[in-house]
């Protein structure tokens, strides 16, 4: 039976154990509220990068499938009471879009002191423990990443998921969930299908598995700083004149600066080469874009510049 909810004010969010940064979610569920599985979620591709039409029909058929011949392969529940949309206590009247409820938690946790890091990667991706999951075939494996926790347990292309943990598991965002529950570091255990035949493998994880592209997180909007370093990309012979690879980004800065820039401790002509502990293969537009992608605001870039033959390290603080 489909059931298209209009209104879940009334209804334990909790029940909904999903990924709030989204473009749509399909839940499967019997008739005792116990998930079968979940189909949606997104990624920083795209608002639809994840899902197909005949994906939506795999997960349908395999969930069908578990429905007729294994009723109780279902997600357990997490503990904890039954949270509404009233007990968030917003200002939002009548629609309440998904991120605000994300943003409602995230607000909760730092007023109680229970805010840290990991709390900004949320739903890890597949790709993250190194598997590339297909789109049109949501449970197959398409891809291992070498070296990755899932190359090093044995997973191979061609591989379907069955379960990671205690999560059923029928495509993307099934694996997502099992993943938002994983440890910041230690072992999970993965179960799939080979050739016919189920085995299990143990997978290691490290720690900052985790991290991952947060720009896209309408709910991580506080978390992603602003930077910018405006300048004059230099030549492969001026790079070269000044020792630099030619390969490597390298700009040079203005010949006046903003109060704000000569504040940090930058000089007018600069070269900014890199950040400290980064290799930079791009130009100095690109350099936005990647700092917001691996730092959050309350970081400091250690930016390195070329000071008349000298290299220096300009810390910036980095705020929203």
């Amino acid at each position: 039976m489909r059931v298209r909810l209009s209104r879940i004010d009334q209804d334990d969010l909790n029940l909904f154990e999903f990924d709030f940064d989204l473009t749509m979610m399909v839940f499967f569920m019997d008739a005792n509220d116990r998930i079968y599985a979940r189909y949606g979620g997104r990624d920083a591709e795209g608002p639809d990068s994840r899902q197909s039409l005949e994906g939506l029909r795999k997960t349908m058929t395999s969930v069908l499938y578990t429905h007729q011949n294994e009723k109780d392969r279902v997600a357990k529940r997490q503990p904890g009471g039954p949270l509404f949309i009233h007990d968030l206590g917003t200002k939002f009247k009548g629609c309440m879009h998904c991120h605000q409820i994300r943003e409602e938690l995230n607000r909760r946790l730092v007023a109680r002191e229970e805010w840290d890091r990991d709390q900004v990667w949320r739903y890890p991706l597949p790709e993250n423990i190194g598997i590339k999951l297909g789109v049109d075939n949501p449970d197959l494996v398409e891809a291992v990443g070498k070296g990755s926790a899932a190359g090093k347990a044995g997973l191979r292309i061609g591989d379907r998921l069955r379960q990671i943990e205690d999560i059923p598991i029928h495509g993307f965002a099934d694996t997502q969930t099992a993943l938002d529950r994983a440890p910041r570091q230690g072992l999970i255990t993965l179960s799939f299908r080979r050739s016919g035949k189920d085995q299990e493998a143990s997978l290691e994880l490290t720690e900052g598995w985790r991290q991952g592209d947060i720009t896209w997180r309408t709910s991580m909007r506080r978390m992603i700083p602003r930077f910018s370093l405006p300048g004059k990309d230099l030549t492969k012979d001026e790079k070269t004149g000044l020792g630099l690879s030619p390969k490597l980004m390298a700009f040079r800065l203005a010949a006046k600066l903003s109060p704000r820039l000569v504040d940090l401790g930058f000089e007018p002509k600069d070269v900014v080469v890199g950040i400290e502990g980064k290799t930079l293969v791009f130009e100095s537009a690109d350099l936005t874009g990647f700092v917001e992608r691996e730092f959050l605001v309350g970081e400091t870039v250690r930016v390195r510049v070329n000071r008349m033959g000298r290299s220096v390290i300009v810390p910036v603080p980095l705020a929203n």
